[in-house]
């Protein structure tokens, strides 16, 4: 035993008996602390004087865990250690798909971000929609593509009236790659074609042969689609869901849907109450309004404008005309 001396000390040496006798199933009195301060250091301290110290040590940051907190004694709290980096996952397209399906948590979101890589691909719509297995296998090269900057080749497939699957054109497909996204349960992919102005999508499991070419990409930026960047999810609601251009409606309906017509429409609505119905004033476009009118046809009428309702009626008349009466 070396005997200590001098008041600057004692808050070192209780450290010193907190650290070698001290733990979470072994806390210390202040009794306790004063005998090892006798036993280890030759240290003879008041009750008060250790009391002080210990407060001491906690307003210079040592994580002190003491006896007003849990009622047994004084003790260091162990810090954790710190966490391991995570390390980057390498590119899964089928794990991707299914966390892309999968009810959202903190901890999706972090898996999906790890997965996506460079090359993100936009969720419109992540409905649980089983894919072929040669989806991913697209998906990998249109990935590389997009992240390189070259251009692909394919065939593109469509469907026959027989329900078969055949090349649009014998001679393949060149196309520079953008963006990747998953809408109304199938992958796409963003891409402009040589000597055509415009933005075009593909759908990537009707992709055959698949392979990417030593060209380079066409810049998206000259294309007056992509003069501000090229914009995925204004691209995807204008061609996909069609809900991009806004029109001025009229829409009667029944005083019950009213909730339901703001979940569907959004902020967009304007509410007058009429009796037992309401007139709401839409500037929205046309195809949720149009969802909404076909939802709750017996208790919702499109007013105006003219044009749309003659549209309404004609093709309420057609689907009509394929379900005669017996």
């Amino acid at each position: 035993m070396t005997e200590t001396k001098g008041k600057k000390a004692l808050s070192l040496c209780i450290l010193r008996v907190l650290e070698q006798h001290a733990g979470k199933t072994q806390p210390l009195s202040t009794r306790h602390i004063i005998e090892y301060l006798k036993d280890d250091f030759g240290m003879i301290a008041e009750r008060k004087a250790v009391g002080r110290n210990l407060l001491l040590l906690q307003e210079m940051g040592f994580p002190l865990s003491t006896y007003q907190e849990n009622g047994k004694g004084y003790y260091l709290i162990a810090s954790e250690p710190p966490a391991a980096p995570e390390q980057p996952l390498p590119f899964d397209p089928a794990a991707l798909d299914a966390y892309l399906r999968a009810p959202r948590s903190a901890q999706t979101e972090r898996a999906i971000a790890r997965l996506q890589d460079d090359v993100p691909i936009y969720v419109a719509d992540a409905e649980r929609v089983k894919q072929d297995a040669g989806v991913f296998a697209a998906l990998s090269v249109l990935k590389t593509a997009i992240r390189t900057g070259m251009q692909v080749s394919f065939r593109y497939l469509v469907v026959q009236p027989n329900g078969k699957k055949a090349p649009q054109r014998e001679t393949p497909f060149s196309v520079s790659p953008y963006a990747l996204f998953l809408a109304e349960g199938s992958y796409y992919v963003i891409v402009s074609v040589s000597g055509y102005g415009r933005l075009l999508h593909y759908r990537c499991d009707l992709m055959e042969d698949l392979k990417l070419t030593d060209q380079p990409v066409r810049e998206s930026s000259t294309m007056v689609e992509c003069m501000n960047g090229l914009d995925v999810a204004a691209y995807v609601n204008r061609t996909i869901y069609h809900t991009d251009v806004k029109e001025t409606h009229t829409v009667q309906c029944a005083e019950h849907l009213a909730g339901d017509l703001i979940d569907a429409i959004g902020d967009a609505v304007r509410l007058k109450p009429e009796g037992e119905t309401i007139r709401a004033e839409i500037d929205a476009p046309w195809e949720p309004i149009r969802r909404f009118l076909c939802n709750h046809l017996k208790h919702a009428t499109l007013l105006a404008p003219a044009w749309r309702r003659a549209q309404m009626r004609e093709e309420l008349l057609s689907a009509l005309s394929t379900y005669p009466q017996e």
